[in-house]
């Protein structure tokens, strides 16, 4: 047979030797103990073990669905702030580029604030205030 060493999950090593014996280690501050193990406690000791990982394989794949699902969310946050920094963007350039308008100021002011009002909104087209 061949010799098998395994770290296992709880920190204790898993030994089979040549000849078949199983042994487990538990490490202790002053003295390692080694426990033989017939077939039905390995058997034991090893289902348990795998329990123990196929438990931490799920709760790690959960924890990857959760930040792939916030890491889109930040990519949706983040299209929506590129659309309004656009729609601004495209509000400040259709203000610098409006002809003088020669009535009273508060008409300007409103005729300005309502096409200001309906780029925001996403209404407003380029070419609009001339």
């Amino acid at each position: 047979m061949e010799e098998i060493n395994i770290k296992l999950s709880t920190g204790t090593k898993f030994t089979r030797d040549k000849v078949g014996t199983c042994i487990i280690t538990i490490k202790n501050k002053e003295k390692d103990f080694e426990i033989t193990l017939d077939e039905e406690e390995t058997v034991e000791v090893l289902v348990s073990d795998i329990l123990k990982q196929q438990a931490i394989i799920e709760e790690n794949k959960r924890q990857q669905d959760v930040t792939v699902h916030q890491f889109r969310q930040a990519q949706e946050e983040l299209q929506q702030l590129n659309k309004e920094k656009d729609r601004f963007r495209k509000a400040l350039h259709q203000f610098a580029n409006m002809k003088t308008v020669r009535t009273a100021p508060e008409l300007v002011i409103q005729m300005y604030s309502r096409y200001a009002q309906e780029l925001l909104e996403g209404r407003g087209t380029e070419g609009d205030a001339e």
